[in-house]
């Protein structure tokens, strides 16, 4: 029920950065690892629940990904943002989510939230240890998720070239880039095209997994 189109309505200007995603669990759930985990859902289905940050976010289609891949049934629970999602994983409510690095790190440093494994390319440096879903045995689950900035449609050429030019500069300032890594984000500057079809594959894929998944709007 939007009331704009997220690719018509937008010109693209330049990613930010990448945040990896990490699946993570309740501080005290009784799962050793990944292989653990999926061998009591394929034991018991819909022994445990996932938290997402609503239906179509990206914490929804890692999870479900996941589930695809992994050959495992678990319930979904959707919340509106990921602040009550991570909330609720934490209280217990839930017991998994597929949260961005970058929103997860501080709860997994406090010990609120066990880092399970990276559904991405390979490991994390903010967390050595932690293996990637495909080294855990579940192959096929790589979702990054990225921040950009965008220009409303039908931005003039000159100004969206300005404004890709600022921001790379700004991406490239050692403390910025510092700052960023600190808090689990990689920068990734790049042209206004680049970021186009980082856009246009990401719609590509996702559609896919809709599809697999059957996922529906509710």
């Amino acid at each position: 029920k939007l009331r704009y189109d997220p690719v018509a309505d937008f010109e693209p200007v330049g990613l930010v950065g990448y945040s990896p995603t990490l699946m993570v669990a309740n501080a005290n759930v009784g799962v050793k690892d990944v292989k653990d985990l999926v061998a009591q859902l394929k034991a018991k289905p819909d022994k445990y629940t996932y938290a997402s940050a609503g239906n179509g976010t990206a914490p929804h289609f890692a999870a479900e990904l996941f589930k695809l891949n992994a050959g495992v049934v678990m319930l979904g629970v959707p919340y509106k943002g990921s602040a009550p999602a991570v909330s609720d994983t934490i209280g217990g409510q839930t017991q998994f989510m597929f949260p961005s690095l970058f929103t997860a790190m501080p709860h997994v440093k406090s010990g609120k939230l066990k880092a399970m494994a990276v559904a991405g390319p390979k490991r994390s440096a903010l967390l050595p240890d932690v293996p990637t879903l495909k080294e855990a045995g579940v192959d096929g689950v790589d979702v990054q998720q990225w921040y950009g900035l965008f220009a409303p449609a039908k931005t003039p050429a000159p100004i969206v070239k300005r404004l890709n030019e600022e921001l790379n500069k700004f991406l490239a300032m050692k403390d910025v880039q510092e700052r960023m890594n600190t808090m689990g984000i990689i920068p990734a500057p790049g042209t206004p095209e680049d970021f186009r079809k980082t856009q246009q594959r990401d719609i590509e894929v996702w559609t896919r997994v809709v599809k697999q998944a059957g996922i529906k709007v509710e």
